[in-house]
């Protein structure tokens, strides 16, 4: 069973503190050699066995430098050693962790943009497009809130007519844009909706974010979207629009904060993990106000690409860089990329 790296760096201090103690004490054997030497030139003939032994000692001191030099250096191999191999180890952790990052994220959407087809034939939500009358918008709005009980990542569900007028909502104590208590709201002009009234069958789905949206209420969201179609069939007449605001800081959040606690075990500086496009636009940070800024690294196009570490300078100061590309899950794929950055050292 092999050292661990921690054991092998004590055992080589204490090594370094042992050479250190041997050239101390061959320093004053140097000493006691040239002493012997005058001593024995003050003796004259009387003196001269001294001297024979004051030479020996000084040989004896002149071959210990040397070992202790070559002991030094051997030390100073293996730590260099154990340095690069702690290196390697750290740089495969960051890498590891921007993949596991951005394949987390991309699992969990993928089940997003699942939950949007799927719910989009449901025949409380049909019913409602199919026949617009208050009681059969109601029972759907009822459902919506059983559904949104149910799966707690989403801030609402809303269903649209083709003019883009929201008509009903699984939510509506907490978000009023239906016309009941705060004026008709449209997403007529919205990516999400546009893309779902342009699909062409119950497979395609839209999807527009992050964004901040009134939706909910200008927190950080994702809405995925699918076009409701007669007789909930894939291929039926489009009657309207479903919406699912996703709380996007919520999980974006839980990744991230997982990610830092983890590699901050043994870490020389604050560990900072961003999910961000692949020109390196922020799109989540546990770091205020950094939303839409770009991450400040050169040539980080060249990291995301290669898809590991490296270590750059940022700002003055030495910083590991690790990077994971979206791989994407089943049929769905982000695009984003997951980053982590740890500072080494101020230059």
């Amino acid at each position: 069973m092999g050292i661990s790296s921690q054991t092998s760096v004590i055992l080589i201090q204490s090594v370094q503190e042992t050479l250190e103690s041997i050239a101390a004490i061959n320093t004053d054997l140097k000493v006691l050699s040239i002493n012997a030497k005058i001593q024995s030139a003050r003796a004259g003939a009387a003196g001269a066995g001294f001297k024979v032994v004051a030479n020996e000692m000084g040989n004896l001191a002149s071959r210990t430098d040397k070992i202790i030099g070559s002991l030094h250096a051997g030390v100073d191999a293996a730590v260099q050693s154990l340095t690069d191999q702690e290196d390697q180890t750290r740089s495969r952790q960051f890498s590891q962790m921007a993949a596991t990052c951005i394949d987390l994220v991309d699992r969990n959407l993928y089940e997003r943009s699942c939950d949007v087809r799927w719910w989009a034939t449901d025949s409380a939500i049909v019913t409602a497009l199919t026949d617009m009358t208050k009681g059969n918008i109601d029972f759907a709005s009822r459902r919506m809130g059983v559904l949104l009980d149910t799966y707690t990542v989403y801030f609402d569900l809303v269903l649209c007519d083709l003019q883009g007028k929201i008509i009903g909502n699984g939510r509506p104590e907490r978000y009023r844009y239906t016309g009941s208590g705060g004026g008709a709201v449209s997403v007529q002009n919205t990516a999400w909706f546009i893309q779902a009234v342009k699909s062409k069958n119950g497979s395609e789905y839209g999807f527009e974010g992050p964004l901040t949206s009134v939706l909910a209420n200008g927190q950080p969201a994702l809405i995925y979207s699918c076009g409701v179609r007669a007789g909930g069939s894939g291929t039926g007449k489009l009657l309207g629009v479903l919406g699912l605001v996703f709380n996007w800081d919520r999980l974006a959040r839980e990744v991230l904060v997982q990610a830092e606690s983890v590699l901050s075990v043994g870490a020389h500086q604050t560990i900072e993990a961003f999910l961000c496009r692949t020109d390196g636009t922020i799109i989540a940070c546990l770091r205020e106000g950094w939303l839409d800024r770009t991450i400040p690294v050169d040539n980080l196009s060249e990291i995301i690409r290669q898809q590991g570490s490296k270590q750059k300078t940022v700002n003055g100061a030495a910083v590991l860089i690790g990077a994971g590309l979206s791989r994407g899950f089943e049929t769905y794929k982000t695009g984003w990329v997951s980053v982590i950055m740890e500072t080494l050292s101020t230059l």
